[in-house]
């Protein structure tokens, strides 16, 4: 079997090596190693890539996978390469050590708050995946809170301060069953555990089969960028190292561009924006009592009949007194909708001393209108044409 040098030395980013097969399935080639610093695809991570230096040859490392029963240990690993090679061959593998060094601070980074999540609320990480273009997925299976999760942040960061030392180590059976330990399945045979923290300072002991940081200085930063609340649980994106300092650097940059448009400074961003917001609400209300004084004037001057559409923007207190002022005005049934064609719309529909009951029955049969009410007005909606409803109400007389 491949000896994995990638578990003990994982800052090594060269190995000689040798093919110990080649061969063609579905018209792609893999090869064996004798030894290898290439992770395969497991435990939630994509698989190292790299190149194989041959003499003038350069054949690039494509893809990595498992193959045999991995719950028993009975494991080897197979490579897709850019072209075959001997077995037998002498090989310089140079792994892609940009790409594997961001994987391990954010695999490290995930298990510092894998582990903080377990000791102190006693939730499990049921699910995880590490993306190279998205955040890095974490799930547990409880609830948590916006201040938990903003402590927790707080607490992981302090951790990487602490430069802690990350290490592995291959405990036998017997020592495995007095170690306490996180682990998604029951596994029967030797694990392969990283610790975090060293002495009476251990912050996680997770068995994981993934290359990791030496220590936790090397993670940088940890940002949890997103919460996802769920029925099973909790899901957390986060961000670890460069990673982080890229999504916290371009924020920065747009909070700073939105400070020169202000003419303030970024820490008065956020007192602006409210300032705005408040004026954008006076300004909306006002607006609002126009257009509802604009329906009431064309009403009463007889521009609209016993139908009206109004914009969906009005709000719903004014929307009832245009609705109110139809029927005061108007004899027999009057609609008033607000929607579009595309989106459907939605109604308030009756008339003075007339059956709300009858007048929503009839719009079911003829638009297919949802919706119910009392004898003095309904309310539903409709997912047919503006033409349509007209039509109908035409029909009413």
């Amino acid at each position: 079997m491949t000896e994995k040098i990638y578990e003990r030395q994982s800052y090594l980013k060269e190995l000689q090596t040798e093919v110990t097969d080649c061969h063609e399935e579905d018209g792609k080639v893999y090869i064996k190693l004798k030894e290898t610093i290439l992770f395969p695809e497991e435990g939630g991570q994509y698989a190292d890539t790299g190149m194989l230096i041959c003499g003038d040859r350069q054949i690039y490392v494509l893809d990595g996978e498992l193959t045999g029963q991995a719950a028993d240990g009975n494991t080897d690993i197979r490579y897709r390469v850019s072209e075959k090679i001997a077995p037998g061959t002498t090989v310089l593998c140079k792994l892609d050590w940009d790409t594997r060094f961001d994987r391990m601070q954010n695999h490290s980074g995930e298990h510092i708050l894998s582990g903080l999540i377990s000791k102190r609320f006693g939730y499990h990480n049921i699910g995880f995946h590490l993306s190279d273009k998205e955040p890095v997925t974490l799930l547990v299976d409880g609830q948590l809170s916006e201040e938990q999760i903003m402590k927790l942040e707080e607490d992981a960061n302090r951790i990487i301060y602490e430069n802690l030392p990350i290490s592995d180590s291959y405990p036998s059976l017997q020592d495995l069953a007095g170690i306490d330990y996180r682990s998604k399945i029951d596994i029967r045979r030797q694990l392969r555990l990283i610790t975090i923290g060293s002495g009476e300072r251990i912050v996680d002991i997770c068995a994981c089969c993934a290359p990791h940081v030496s220590g936790t200085g090397a993670i940088g930063l940890i940002r949890i960028v997103s919460v996802t609340r769920m029925k099973k649980g909790t899901q957390l994106s986060i961000l670890c190292g460069r990673r982080a300092y890229v999504y916290v650097t371009h924020h920065l940059s747009i909070m700073e561009e939105i400070a020169r448009d202000f003419s303030t400074h970024v820490d008065n961003v956020q007192a602006r924006i409210g300032d705005l917001r408040r004026e954008n609400e006076i300004l909306s209300e006002r607006l609002d009592e126009q257009v509802k004084e604009s329906f009431f004037r064309d009403i009463k001057d007889g521009k609209y009949d016993h139908c009206v559409f109004t914009q969906d923007t009005l709000s719903a207190a004014n929307k009832k007194q245009v609705y109110n002022e139809l029927v005061r005005l108007r004899k027999g049934y009057v609609g008033l909708f607000w929607g579009s064609d595309e989106s459907g719309y939605r109604f308030y529909a009756g008339g003075a001393r007339l059956s709300g009951k009858i007048l929503a029955q009839s719009m079911k049969e003829a638009l297919g209108a949802k919706g119910g009410g009392s004898e003095e007005m309904i309310q539903g909606a409709v997912t047919c044409s503006r033409q349509q409803i007209e039509s109908f109400w035409e029909s009413l007389g």
